[in-house]
């Protein structure tokens, strides 16, 4: 039996869920923007973490008035993802999956029938939620699961995982993943999602280049292509102006070598899914999450500015 606070949210979110669906797409952009308002009202401390990577990353390349229009299209964009995530299990399939265009698909096909499965590497871009919804239906032939980290709220959790599943794609909880991967790959045929932009600590992973600065990097995509020897797929979910149209991007295949020198093989791949990830937020820099503290590890005093008055 649910408990009372997952019941409770379980109920809101299928009516919030089936009235945002129903609606006219206008309306629905009038709810995102609202929304990404009140965010950007409200959360003053993202905002200047999100203010602290755009200068760190472009300088003085971009004025006040540009990163501030960056981060206000953030908090719409994420008010989208929020709010699509919602709506998404009452949308009508056929209709939903008409609004995705894919763009080199035949990078994940051809890596699939080539290796008996792929990894798949995104980032906080885009609708980046749309990798466990529109991708199951395309490629039934692997056994599909997203890895991420779980909230600390158990209710959240339970809509996480259960609208994942729904779909056919099993969410794995970062904490101890690596068995459960190990397993999958395994067994061929698989194919995980991991978002590889968060800032995480040296013991979890490598240094690389990131927009000429060093960062840290999750090595598990790389660990499993080297291991598997499985291709791992850069893809990317851009959408338009008004959340109406999105574009499935995949990226030429990157493939961890397996020679005497392991550390070496793991780091070159991992520096290339960080290379193709600038890449993608180069393209359209206000799709990324800026709100992450990417570079924490190496230069935490960035994000120790006080308010100013300039931000």
């Amino acid at each position: 039996m649910l408990k009372p606070a997952i019941l409770l949210l379980e109920i809101a979110s299928g009516v919030l869920g089936r009235y945002l669906a129903t609606i006219p797409h206008r309306f629905f952009v009038w709810h995102i923007r609202a929304l990404g308002w009140l965010f950007h009202t409200l959360d003053k401390r993202r905002y200047a973490d999100a203010y602290a990577n755009l200068e760190f990353v472009y300088g003085e390349s971009l004025t006040h008035a540009q990163r501030h229009a960056i981060i206000r299209r953030c908090y719409d964009n994420f008010a989208f993802v929020l709010l699509e995530s919602i709506r998404v299990v009452y949308l009508n399939p056929h209709k939903y999956a008409a609004r995705f265009r894919f763009t080199n698909e035949h990078f994940i096909t051809e890596s699939i029938a080539k290796d008996g499965g792929a990894v798949l590497i995104s980032a906080h871009f885009g609708y980046w939620e749309a990798m466990a919804t529109i991708l199951p239906p395309r490629y039934r032939m692997c056994q599909m699961a997203s890895l991420g980290r779980l909230t600390q709220f158990e209710s959240i959790n339970h809509m996480i995982i259960k609208r994942r599943e729904s779909n056919g794609v099993r969410m794995i909880d970062k904490k101890g993943a690596f068995k459960h991967l190990l397993k999958m790959y395994a067994q061929k045929n698989a194919l995980v999602g991991i978002l590889v932009d968060q800032n995480i600590g040296l013991n979890e992973g490598v240094e690389v280049e990131f927009f000429g600065k060093r960062a840290t990097h999750t090595t598990i995509a790389s660990v499993l292509s080297r291991r598997f020897g499985v291709a791992i797929v850069p893809v990317f979910i851009d959408f338009n102006d008004d959340y109406s149209r999105y574009e499935v991007r995949f990226f030429e295949p990157i493939r961890a070598q397996n020679t005497a020198d392991m550390a070496k093989d793991i780091l070159q791949a991992t520096q290339a899914q960080a290379r193709i990830t600038q890449k993608a937020i180069e393209s359209s820099p206000s799709s990324w999450f800026w709100f992450h503290k990417r570079f924490k590890v190496f230069y935490p005093q960035i994000y120790q500015k006080k308010d100013d008055g300039q931000i």
